[in-house]
């Protein structure tokens, strides 16, 4: 199974990254093509644009705040997880995104969303 990752600096304190990327309202502002995030019980309903096509179904997300971890993945779609972990760096945070899944054929879109991801973390948490 493929395994993606970037990692990158923020120039906020850990916990306030964190807290931001812990909130599920906030997953829409920061994940590429994510059009829907709510929570449903223990679980979110979550949908997506992905190459044309609207991709709707059932996840996971579990954050860790002691860690400062939160890690997710499809409900049905065992080929799908990841997670992304905040530490302290100098005077602000490091972010780490980590994804595993079964889809092989899209690996220079997968890698160029999680860079989108990261920019999009920098602009919505140094921005406020």
């Amino acid at each position: 199974m493929p395994e993606y990752e970037e990692s990158g600096s923020v120039d906020a304190s850990p916990d306030a990254v964190f807290g931001y990327l812990s909130d599920v309202g906030n997953l829409t502002d920061y994940i590429p093509n994510m059009v829907l995030a709510r929570e449903e019980g223990q679980r979110l309903r979550v949908a997506a644009e992905v190459q044309g096509r609207h991709e709707e179904g059932a996840a996971w997300f579990r954050p860790d705040a002691d860690l400062r971890r939160i890690e997710w993945g499809g409900q049905d779609t065992a080929g799908y997880r990841g997670w992304v972990e905040v530490t302290a760096a100098g005077r602000g945070s490091a972010v780490r995104i980590h994804l595993s899944t079964d889809r092989v054929s899209d690996a220079e879109e997968i890698q160029g969303s999680l860079s989108q991801a990261l920019a999009n973390i920098r602009g919505q948490v140094e921005g406020s």
